[in-house]
């Protein structure tokens, strides 16, 4: 019975812990954005232009779209991880038959 690939499995399961760690943190990152931004909702509007308002907008809307990328950069460490353990399990099974 040829050797379990003990290493490449723990290899695997560490990246795969890793990207997981790396995708909590960025939700962790996102979950905080909400929250700055629905405490600055309930605060009373700043008194001021139309082009300000704007430009708050804006920048709201640049943060949302740069966590957006964080958590799907996450998503893809996570699937890359997964197709790497899941070819390392196929290389095994190969190699048991």
């Amino acid at each position: 019975m040829p050797a379990l690939p003990v290493s490449d499995w723990q290899a695997s399961l560490d990246q795969m812990e890793a990207a997981l760690g790396n995708a909590l943190t960025a939700l962790d990152r996102y979950q905080a954005g909400w929250e700055r931004m629905l405490q600055s909702r309930t605060a009373p509007a700043p008194a001021g232009s139309l082009e300000l308002k704007l430009r708050e907008w804006d920048a709201r809307l640049i943060a949302a779209a740069e966590l957006a990328d964080s958590v799907e950069r996450e998503l893809n460490d996570r699937q890359a991880a997964v197709g790497r353990w899941q070819e390392s399990i196929k290389l095994w099974q190969a190699g048991q038959a």
